[in-house]
């Protein structure tokens, strides 16, 4: 069994990659359980095969503790420590090849808050795990965005210490022009930092100039290293996106069957 994290910025797009990754793994014959861990959610694209929600909601923190929305999203995650172990049986009886587990929109609240790596972890025990992070393609575009977001990402991954890859979304919304600039960027990130050197639009002020483009080129490149474009809506990529699932878990291999490895 693999566990398969959604993680991003909200709107990035998590919820219809599970989806689509879902129904993937499951037309190529694979056994997959879809995980809602978004209390707040109202509405998903799936049906979910366990959910958050039959434990806790934000609307039900909310008029518990006299909370806004902002501290019952905080309380509810919060909340979920709770609930981990049911779960987990829920999953376990389901004994999927593959279990994806969508996030909150809000990253911040589930990766950075201590809950979210504990969580995390307790679900994955025994088994491989992958996080996905990802970033809407038109953020990608822009100096402004991208280079934030792959701070983000390094930071995400250090919040919960699991192998991470980069995924590139909504690339049908991309001209065939755009789609090119960032399949060069991602083949060849030192050809972004030189535009970034001549553009104007960052000033990074707290290091001196060369530190500045020498930090960005680092995070810049170990976040677009083997990052995969997709699009949920028409499928695009997706087969790209289980290569480089599979390479984290079976070092390339198809599925295998899996027993929970030893706890120490």
């Amino acid at each position: 069994m693999y566990y398969v994290f959604m993680l991003g910025p909200a709107g990035s797009g998590k919820s219809f990659l599970a989806m689509a990754f879902h129904n993937w793994l499951e037309e190529h014959g694979l056994t997959t359980t879809v995980v809602n861990l978004d209390p707040a959610a109202d509405w998903l694209p799936y049906t979910p095969d366990v959910d958050i929600r039959n434990y806790v909601t934000v609307d039900d923190v909310m008029k518990r503790y006299n909370l806004g929305p902002n501290g019952a999203l905080i309380a509810s995650v919060d909340l979920m420590l709770n609930y981990v172990n049911d779960l987990v049986e829920e999953i376990n009886e389901e004994k999927p090849n593959y279990v994806i587990v969508d996030t909150p929109g809000q990253l911040e609240v589930f990766a950075f808050r201590k809950a979210g790596p504990i969580i995390i972890d307790s679900l994955t025990r025994g088994y491989k795990s992958v996080v996905l992070f990802l970033v809407e393609s038109q953020m990608v575009l822009k100096p402004a965005t991208l280079i934030p977001l792959t701070i983000l990402s390094l930071a995400t991954a250090f919040s919960h210490r699991k192998p991470q890859l980069s995924v590139i979304t909504k690339i049908d919304l991309l001209s065939k022009e755009e789609y090119t600039q960032i399949a060069k960027i991602i083949e060849n990130p030192s050809d972004f930092i030189i535009t970034l050197r001549s553009s104007e639009q960052i000033i990074l002020s707290e290091f001196s100039f060369e530190n500045s483009y020498t930090f960005v080129e680092k995070i810049v490149e170990n976040y677009l290293e083997n990052a995969v474009m997709v699009s949920a809506l028409t499928g695009d990529g997706i087969d790209e996106l289980y290569a480089e699932v599979q390479r984290v878990f079976a070092g390339g291999e198809d599925f295998y069957t899996e027993e929970p490895s030893e706890i120490l």
